[in-house]
């Protein structure tokens, strides 16, 4: 992951954890112990430490991405005896990295505190989310460890449940698939929408279900008779990486849907703004579908003659495009979802994040349109290229108020693609200078 995004993570975690105080997760399941893998340590050192650390009550993480002085982090305190044993497990597994080189996307000397009856342990660790690397510090000993020790720091930080209670059906169910549910990350009660058959009057919900009940059903689980009712959603982290398939996205989140106490759908999600998302056996969409996530939608989830849609299809590629810039820039959230392309939507959907949220819902609030200029299209061009579904177009523009710091008023060039949709329509996916 690059420094950029982890930047933009760490953004999102000073907005996740209010108030920047300790946080306590609290559990009373009992400890487990894996003597399985603590046998496939061949390192002294790292015995003996695990060893000491079998009775831990309490560990405090002490992660700051941008943080090099120690005494400016406030930690994380975990009492939750499932999470601890999380810990020690991956610090008895042995590993050896193949270099010690840190890249760009290092964390250096920080630290956990173990916190024993008898006294407490500190560890420093440092390790690289660029090249997935990592080490602690013992003794005056390195110990090379899995980087999914490192991810189980990070995101600990990152998400702060008040509880962290994994009930047996949860366990149960991701066992089945081999997946290890860590810790809950949220947990919250969604409406379901009455179809599956978006029309941009409606909002964008039906995109998200209509996608996310095919990676549940591909366990068996559709939950498409629920349409109209509420649910409960519940989050939890998983300390196996991602699907091969996702990369470079690598942390996993697994979604849970209740109805009346049962388990109704699941599926995997990395979350809003690094959505990489499968099923639970490890199925990306095309492999359950045939298409991908957004032919998908076109072909079987649009309604064709909804007003705004049928409007749009009577515009030519130049009307649509000053109505995307208009329609933004006048916070007319309905009539600028009606200009995007499914993709685009996609990709809205996972911005501007919110731990409330399984995704974004798409307003007049966000950044998106907060942040938009006044624009006024002078000209529109379109390229000789034939790109299948897509068109690509020159378009001369004037910014005449600006409300961003990137752009200042002023003529420009940007190169708007757009993709054949519902009605033969073309829709803005994307642009760029």
């Amino acid at each position: 992951m690059s420094k950029i995004k982890r930047l933009v993570v760490s953004i999102v975690i000073s907005i996740l954890i209010l108030g920047g105080g300790v946080i306590c997760f609290n559990n009373s399941k009992d400890i487990k112990q894996d003597t399985k893998i603590l046998s496939q340590s061949s390192n002294k050192i790292q015995k003996e430490l695990v060893n000491r650390l079998k009775d831990t009550k309490k560990i405090q993480v002490y992660h700051n991405y941008h943080e090099e002085n120690l005494d400016n982090i406030k930690p994380v305190t975990i009492t939750d005896k499932d999470i601890i044993s999380d810990f020690i497990d991956l610090l008895s597994v042995t590993h050896k990295n193949k270099s010690k080189d840190m890249g760009g996307g290092s964390v250096n000397n920080q630290k956990l505190v173990f916190i024993l009856d008898n006294g407490n342990i500190e560890i420093y660790y440092t390790y690289d989310s660029l090249y997935e690397i990592g080490y602690i510090n013992y003794n005056g000993q390195t110990i090379d460890l899995p980087y999914d020790f490192f991810r189980l720091i990070s995101n600990v930080e990152m998400y702060s449940p008040k509880k962290s209670s994994i009930p047996r059906d949860v366990e149960q169910l991701f066992e089945k698939y081999n997946w290890t549910p860590s810790f809950l990350v949220n947990k919250y009660k969604y409406l379901l929408p009455n179809d599956l058959i978006y029309a941009p009057e409606k909002g964008i919900d039906e995109i998200y279900w209509a996608y996310n009940l095919q990676f549940s059903k591909s366990i068996g689980l559709d939950f498409s008779n629920l349409l109209g009712k509420e649910i409960e959603v519940e989050v939890y982290y998983l300390l196996e990486e991602m699907p091969k398939f996702t990369q470079p996205i690598v942390d996993t989140t697994a979604v849970i849907l209740r109805y009346n106490g049962n388990i109704v759908g699941s599926y995997i999600d990395s979350g809003i703004l690094n959505r990489a998302i499968s099923s639970l056996n490890r199925q990306s969409f095309k492999e359950i579908t045939g298409d991908n996530i957004e032919d998908f939608i076109i072909k079987k989830h649009i309604n064709e003659n909804s007003k705004l849609n049928k409007e749009m299809s009577k515009k030519s590629n130049e009307e649509l495009i000053k109505i995307y810039y208009d329609s933004m820039y006048n916070k007319d959230v309905v009539t600028h979802l009606s200009t995007l392309d499914i993709g685009k939507i996609l990709n809205y959907m996972d911005t501007y994040p919110n731990n409330k949220r399984l995704f974004n819902d798409i307003n007049f609030e966000d950044e998106l349109f907060a942040n938009s200029n006044e624009t006024e299209v002078l000209e529109v061009k379109e390229d000789d290229v034939e790109n299948g579904q897509l068109k690509n177009f020159r378009v001369k523009i004037n910014i005449k108020e600006s409300n961003n710091i990137i752009q200042e008023k002023g003529i420009y060039d940007v190169v708007i693609v757009m993709r054949k949709n519902e009605n033969g329509t073309y829709k803005v996916i994307s642009v760029g200078f």
